[in-house]
């Protein structure tokens, strides 16, 4: 599987609390039906409130935390499916204009890679 990340911070003119109200109910209602049509495997966000932050600093010796207020990960079986996507009348007229409103676009950055599950369920996967 292949697994992109994509770490956000909010629009200037929300809050944090709005942020994560609209990033959850709204952009998230909007695209997870479009993405599971498009044979997306999963779409997770990941929210870091400012408060949740603040109480992790310290946790690993000198380890900084990154400064966005989210982060989301799609997984896919090949970069094709993320290739279309994009490509897709419903990403341009729908996904990104809301995006717009909700995230600093110029904060946006991204990861790709795959993953190797080494512990699940708490059981250790032998690769």
């Amino acid at each position: 599987m292949i697994r992109l990340g994509i770490y956000v911070k909010r629009h200037p003119s929300l809050t944090s609390e709005e942020f994560h109200e609209r990033w959850s109910k709204v952009h998230g209602v909007l695209v997870k039906g479009w993405l599971a049509e498009k044979g997306i495997y999963r779409y997770t966000q990941y929210h870091t409130p400012p408060e949740m932050t603040s109480q992790t600093l310290g946790i690993h010796d000198g380890a900084g935390i990154l400064d966005f207020d989210g982060h989301a990960e799609v997984t896919v079986p090949n970069i094709d499916v993320l290739k279309k996507l994009v490509e897709d009348n419903f990403f341009s007229e729908f996904a990104k204009p809301d995006e717009a409103a909700l995230v600093d676009l110029s904060s946006v950055m991204r990861t790709i890679g795959y993953e190797e599950i080494h512990i699940d369920q708490g059981k250790v996967i032998e690769i």
